[in-house]
């Protein structure tokens, strides 16, 4: 006898977001949970001699493979009755129906010891899962970020060595990683032996120095330091979720993809300053200056062992936008970092706001000199340059960095802070940038109506991979305004950034090859940002209309705050003098223009000029007055953007928001990426 019918019961549009997510979920329980939209695709090859597309410059430290590969398995003899996911379904038991991001979200709530001790130890599946990089990077961060920690040194033995290998994506016939001793080279393809387990290492190595503090010297005086973790490679590893760090980390960059030189390039000793002006910062144009800081001791005398010891006893924050935590690094510990950071997708990148007060001899090595090299970006400039300085040195928003990081690392797409210009040095490295003109925004990038937050990849990586074939389709845009614009910056050269244009930067080392001990595995760079009278008017207007998204004052007290910035910008302009030297050299000396010892002279015919420009609208096609009227309306685009790319766990939250939009996660800190820095 069949049971009566029930009657079926209306779901409301919630709950059939939610089923179809169960349903997607389930789907991909399927086979393993091995598969995963996320992960990048391969992007076209555009060089010549280069028959065998993408490559990578070292193999997966654990052996994991693309979830794709389960098909082209060979079953032979006994094993033909065995499931191609075998390992996986065996080493996660009931555990099995979870993903393989579900399975690392639950091993985010183990401690280290019980990680290394218990976990990668029951099966070479959670082997593998148990040494995800930022597994361990998490732990190090959440123990010892805020206080700082040490790297242990890199050993002799653990130099990178070279062995066979085509730089393609795929199978080891051998269970276990190539032996030291069978390292060799073969038509210059580097294949990095030790390329894992670098936070392991670090969180061992702070644990042991813990231990042996809080111990008794009878306790620990026999006990060695921890042997550095060697990766072993586990053959019937099918994960796209593991196999995608790995992947944006370690693609090899085409000649084609370096090659491009578009940004207008001129010799310092061409340049004059007001072709400069008249020319590139009025015309909102970048500029790669040749030769521009080359003179300069910062230039002349940095290397990394200068570095070390010019900043002895002093600590640098350093951030990363996958990273939950900053960390505090001394100059010497983040340079064994970035020598040895070979894994992940986006590495801790020090970007350090306080140097010039914590190493005054750092700030000595260009002040002075960028005045007499480029006088156009000298304070003391006649034109306005700086007016941000009026403020007072503690009182106005952050401006300069020194920025430090290893090789491949670099900044995503985003736009400088508060509408101002930039000019940026590399001191040791080169760096590779690409430009979007404002109001044209790069592919992958979605930023919100209002600009308050952008959905992006998270490395450059993962947006080379994914968008470069798009980024090549752009450069052939028949309108050339809307074109990219691409350059490769040297130690001595010195590039102008505009406002308002989309820029992301990549650090490629002295050259295509260079790795190991030496300078070449770190970028070191120079940035300040100024206001002068070219994006005056613009600025008038961002801390008047925008002061949700005005930055480098937030956490810091004596800093003038978002909303009083715009008040007391203009009251700075107000009382400034056009002769700065009247107030001390009156005595002294005259100004030759009487005029110019009033207070309501050359500054304030600027202010009222860059007034009246910043009520008309903006000069800047990055910013409009229509972008923030509908918010809900915005909280549904980030939706739809965001809908593709996040995860099914973090879309099942996006389904249990109201859908009026509010606490929406892309309008918090954690869902988006600001136009700001802190």
């Amino acid at each position: 006898m069949s049971p009566p019918n029930k009657k079926r019961q209306r779901l409301s549009p919630k709950q059939i977001r939610i089923r179809k997510l169960e349903r997607e979920a389930a789907h991909r329980t399927l086979n393993g949970n091995g598969k995963n939209d996320s992960l990048p695709p391969l992007p076209s090859s555009q060089d010549d001699d280069d028959d065998d597309g993408i490559g990578t410059l070292f193999d997966h430290p654990y052996g994991a493979l693309p979830y794709g590969n389960i098909h082209l398995i060979e079953h032979i003899g006994e094993n033909r009755h065995l499931h191609p996911d075998h390992v996986r379904q065996f080493g996660l038991g009931s555990l099995q129906q979870f993903n393989d991001e579900q399975v690392l979200n639950i091993l985010s709530f183990v401690d280290g010891s019980s990680l290394a001790g218990g976990v990668v130890l029951a099966s070479r599946f959670l082997y593998v899962a148990g040494h995800h990089e930022e597994l361990w990077r998490d732990l190090v961060l959440r123990r010892w970020g805020e206080v700082g920690f040490d790297v242990p040194e890199k050993n002799s033995s653990d130099d990178d060595c070279e062995t066979e290998g085509s730089g393609q994506i795929k199978d080891n016939d051998d269970d276990h990683a190539v032996d030291d001793d069978d390292c060799k080279q073969s038509n210059n393809n580097v294949r990095a032996k030790r390329n894992g387990g670098i936070w392991k290492d670090i969180y061992a190595f702070n644990e042991y120095k813990s231990q042996k503090i809080i111990s008794s010297p009878s306790h620990h005086s026999s006990k060695n330091p921890p042997r550095k973790h060697e990766p072993i490679s586990i053959r019937g590893i099918y994960s796209d979720t593991f196999f995608r760090s790995y992947l944006c980390r370690s693609f090899a960059l085409q000649p084609s993809w370096l090659s491009a030189h578009t940004v207008p390039t001129i010799r310092h000793d061409d340049l004059t300053t007001s072709q400069f002006l008249e020319q590139y910062e009025q015309t909102n144009t970048p500029l790669l200056i040749k030769g521009a800081s080359s003179s300069w001791p910062a230039v002349q005398k940095w290397n990394i062992q200068y570095l070390i010891n010019n900043t002895k006893g002093t600590t640098f924050r350093a951030t990363s936008g996958a990273a939950p935590l900053p960390a505090q690094f001394t100059m010497e510990n983040y340079i064994r970092y970035c020598q040895s950071s070979t894994t992940e997708e986006a590495p801790l990148y020090l970007f350090d706001r306080t140097f010039a007060t914590k190493c005054p001899r750092l700030l000595q090595d260009f002040d002075e000199a960028i005045k007499t090299s480029c006088p156009f970006w000298s304070e003391e400039a006649e034109h306005g340059h700086d007016l941000f300085g009026l403020l007072g040195e503690g009182r106005r928003p952050d401006y300069q960095w020194l920025i430090i990081g290893p090789k491949r690392s670099g900044s995503c797409f985003h736009i400088d802070p508060n509408c101002t210009h930039a000019w940026n040095a590399p001191i040791i490295g080169r760096k590779r940038w690409i430009f979007y003109p404002p109001g044209v925004t790069p592919p992958g990038v979605y930023p919100s109506p209002c600009g308050d937050d952008v959905c992006m990849p998270i490395s450059l990586g993962e947006w080379f991979l994914t968008y470069w074939d798009a980024h090549v389709e752009r450069s052939k845009d028949a309108d050339p305004s809307k074109r990219p614009l691409e350059c490769t910056a040297c130690p001595g050269d010195v590039l102008f950034v505009p406002h308002g244009w989309w820029h992301s930067v990549l650090n490629i080392g002295d050259d295509g090859t260079t790795s190991g001990l030496d300078d070449g595995s770190v970028s070191v760079a120079l940035t300040r940002n100024y206001v002068s009278a070219s994006n005056l008017p613009d600025v008038l207007r961002f801390l008047r209309t925008r002061k949700s998204q005005i930055s480098g004052c937030r956490d810091r007290g004596d800093a003038i705050q978002p909303d009083d910035l715009s008040r007391e910008f203009q009251k700075a302009l107000l009382q400034a003098k056009s002769c700065k030297e009247a107030s001390s050299n009156a005595e002294e000396k005259k100004c030759d223009n009487e005029s110019s010892l009033d207070p309501k002279g050359l500054w304030v015919d600027l202010y009222e000029k860059s007034e009246i420009e910043s009520r008309k609208g903006w000069g800047c096609a990055a910013w409009s007055d229509s972008d923030a009227q509908d918010p809900s309306h915005n909280n549904a685009v980030l939706k739809k953007n965001n809908e593709h790319k996040t995860s099914i766990l973090e879309r099942a939250k996006l389904a249990h928001q109201d859908d009026s939009g509010n606490n929406c996660p892309e309008s918090s800190s954690g869902g988006g990426f600001s136009f700001s820095f802190l």
